[in-house]
C-alpha cells in the first residue's frame, strides 16, 4: 500500500476542490457552482452614432451653416441672376411658380444637361426677381459643394466633412433616407406653429450614396 503523507493528501484535495469547481460553506457541506456565461459584446455602429435621428428640420435643431460658408456648383445663397450666368450661361429653361412658406414667386433656371436647377426669389410675378434661394443637383450631375460632396459619394464623406449632422431613419423598400446641416436662422411659418432653420444643405440617399443634393433658403 501506498503511504502518503498529510501534506501531500492536502494538496491533491485542494487541487481536485479547485479544478471541479468545488467549495465549502461554513457548515462543511460541499456546494458546486457553475461559471457565469460571458455577457455578449454590444455591437454598435460608430457612423450612425454620429448622426443625429430626427424627423424634420425644426426638430433637428440650429446648425453650423451660413450663406457664406456653404455652396452648391459654386453658388451661394443670395447670389444674383448675373453671377449665376457668369458661372453657367443661359439656362435651358426658365419658369416661375409660387412659393411656400414664403408668400412669393420662384423664378427658376433649370441646366437640364448639367442636373441644376437653380430658383431665385420674386415677391409676385411683376416685381424685380432677387436672389438665390435654392440650388438643387442631380445625377448625373458631376456638380459638388464646397466641400466637395457630390451625387453618388457615400454617406461617410458627409460626415466627414460636416458637423451637426441630421438624418431619418433608413426607409424601407428602397434604403432611403435623408442627411442635411441646419444653419441657425430661425423661419416661423405664418399662421401656424411650424418653424424650420436655414439655409439647409440636404442630400437624399439610396443605400447610404448621394442620389440628390439640395442648398436652400427655403
Amino acid at each position: 500500500m501506498i503511504q502518503l503523507n498529510k501534506g501531500i493528501i492536502i494538496a491533491i484535495v485542494s487541487a481536485l476542490i479547485i479544478g471541479g469547481g468545488v467549495y465549502y460553506s461554513a457548515n462543511k457541506e460541499a456546494k458546486f457552482t457553475t461559471p457565469p456565461a460571458p455577457t455578449p459584446s454590444i455591437q454598435t455602429n460608430p457612423l450612425e452614432e454620429k448622426i443625429h435621428i430626427v424627423n424634420n428640420n425644426s426638430e433637428a435643431g440650429p446648425g453650423p451653416l451660413t450663406k457664406e460658408n456653404v455652396s452648391l456648383a459654386g453658388i451661394h445663397i443670395g447670389d444674383s441672376q448675373e453671377q449665376v450666368f457668369k458661372l453657367y450661361g443661359e439656362p435651358t429653361k426658365k419658369e416661375q411658380f409660387h412659393s411656400t412658406p414664403f408668400h412669393g414667386w420662384i423664378h427658376g433656371w433649370n441646366y437640364e444637361e448639367l442636373g441644376l436647377f437653380v430658383s431665385f426669389y420674386r415677391k409676385n410675378e411683376f416685381e424685380p426677381i432677387q436672389g438665390v434661394v435654392d440650388v438643387l443637383v442631380s445625377a448625373p450631375s458631376t456638380l459638388h459643394t464646397n466641400t466637395g460632396i457630390g451625387i453618388g459619394d457615400s454617406i461617410e464623406k458627409i460626415v466627414d466633412n460636416y458637423d451637426s449632422v441630421n438624418g431619418s431613419k433608413i426607409h424601407d423598400p428602397g434604403n432611403y433616407r435623408d442627411i442635411w446641416i441646419n444653419g441657425a436662422n430661425k423661419f416661423s411659418i405664418e399662421n401656424s406653429n411650424d418653424f424650420y432653420y436655414y439655409p439647409t444643405l440636404r442630400a437624399n440617399l439610396q443605400n447610404e450614396h448621394v442620389i440628390r443634393i439640395e442648398l436652400s433658403n427655403i
